[in-house]
């Protein structure tokens, strides 16, 4: 029976607590930081040991990637490969057991912010982002620090949804005309009323497509898929 490796994916600059909440929510076996200094990630690092070991009960695998000038027009590209490299070692030194991936954007640059998200929409990896508890007092929980964003949880349904032709068709259909409403895509589709309510269903339970009041359009989620695989109006 192969054991979970749930990975935290974490930049840091001078505010190494971004990683407290998502430590605490995740109890990760590995840590990845992102970071433009080493002196950065050997305090994130000392926190860990002695700040925040509690919230996971063993020293993590600590893995660190420097990402010199994060501000510069080519740090989100350079972050990007740091971040595919950090992907592989871990895909090859645990091979045989179950990867969870858990990617934070906040931390560090903005660009850095950017890359991580970019990264983790490229792998189909989870995304949360910390909240500064400094905001929220009323926030007992660290763990509840940690929020995970819908988008990118949707992603792998949605792009098993958008492997069946007829929920593909129907996708696109809804991104290029939508507000429309099921009689439309029959038409189009020259198909009948339950065969559109089947194909529709999978579209909707991976948040792909929301139902109007002027009938069914492409969400967030659903167009950002559709541009990720290539999609082109026809």
């Amino acid at each position: 029976m192969t054991e979970r490796v749930r990975v935290v994916m974490q930049p840091v600059g001078r505010t190494p607590g971004v990683l407290e909440a998502p430590l605490d929510k995740y109890k990760p076996r590995v840590v990845v930081l992102f970071t433009s200094q080493q002196s950065y990630a050997d305090v994130t690092i000392d926190h860990i040991q002695h700040s925040w070991i509690e919230h996971i009960g063993d020293m993590p695998k600590i893995i660190v990637k420097i990402v010199e000038e994060p501000w510069t027009k080519d740090a989100v590209d350079r972050y990007m490969n740091a971040f595919d490299e950090a992907v592989q070692e871990i895909e090859s030194e645990f091979k045989h057991e179950e990867i969870s991936w858990h990617v934070g954007t906040a931390g560090g640059t903005n660009l850095m912010a950017i890359a991580s998200a970019l990264s983790a929409f490229t792998h189909r990896f989870s995304v949360y982002s910390t909240l500064d508890s400094a905001h929220y007092p009323k926030v007992k929980k660290v763990s509840k620090l940690a929020i995970e964003i819908d988008l990118f949880n949707n992603l792998g349904p949605g792009f098993k949804a958008l492997q069946n032709k007829r929920e593909m068709r129907f996708m696109k259909f809804i991104a290029r005309n939508g507000p429309v409403q099921n009689d439309a895509i029959i038409k189009f589709d020259g198909t009948t009323k339950q065969n559109v309510s089947a194909g529709l269903g999978p579209l909707k339970r991976a948040n792909l497509i929301l139902k109007t009041g002027l009938g069914w359009v492409a969400t967030n989620v659903g167009k950002s898929l559709l541009a990720l695989m290539d999609y082109e109006e026809e």
